[in-house]
């Protein structure tokens, strides 16, 4: 499919219908949503996907997600990494027979003392970049698939860990609700290019 005819096709999908869908589908798309860029090619993202705690990961939610939660046939939730260091070297020993020496040294020695001087404000705004970035990758993975997606921030982040087993290392950034649908959404208004665009 062309991209602009799927960037066309994608819509914040808030209601869905009882038509399954395949684990295999998802998790094809979270397979292609990591080939996003991501700063220094860090990749920090975990995906939890989630069907069997969907009614308690529905209690955090807010307001009108909750009902998105409870009737999507999966609710993803993106994590990040905040130990930057302890990332940086999962990369290289994982990718050690794929690596040039000089990428494994950059990923062991190089990476860590950049990541090392970040203070906590930078920390979060390098986390929230990568995550916005694969998020969109997902969700448009999805729409490729004919599956709809929805991107929910509404959720307490204080308890999201708690609820699903993940441990306190990885930061919840947000839930993207996943199902199939009966909607015919209409598009979203876009502002003209020119009035957002200027060439100097």
């Amino acid at each position: 499919m062309k991209f602009l005819e799927l960037n066309k096709k994608r819509h914040a999908i808030k209601s869905f219908n009882t038509q399954p869908v395949d684990v295999k589908d998802v998790r094809t798309a979270i397979e292609i949503a990591t080939l996003a860029p991501s700063a220094h090619n860090i990749q920090p993202w975990k995906f939890v996907v989630v069907k069997e705690k969907k009614a308690e990961l529905a209690e955090i939610a807010r307001g009108g997600n909750r009902d998105q939660v409870l009737s999507s046939q999966f609710t993803i939730a993106l994590f990040t990494d905040t130990d930057l260091i302890k990332r940086a070297r999962k990369i290289a020993r994982i990718g050690v027979k794929s690596l040039s020496d000089d990428l494994i040294s950059y990923y062991i020695e190089n990476l860590p003392s950049q990541f090392a001087q970040f203070t906590d404000q930078q920390k979060s705004d390098y986390l929230a970049l990568n995550a916005g970035i694969v998020a969109h990758n997902l969700v448009m993975a999805l729409t490729d698939q004919k599956i709809g997606a929805n991107i929910i921030l509404g959720f307490d982040k204080s308890k999201a860990n708690a609820v699903l087993g993940i441990d306190d290392r990885f930061r919840p950034e947000l839930l993207i609700t996943v199902g199939y649908t009966d909607e015919k959404p209409e598009p979203s208004y876009r502002l003209p290019v020119d009035d957002i665009m200027e060439v100097r």
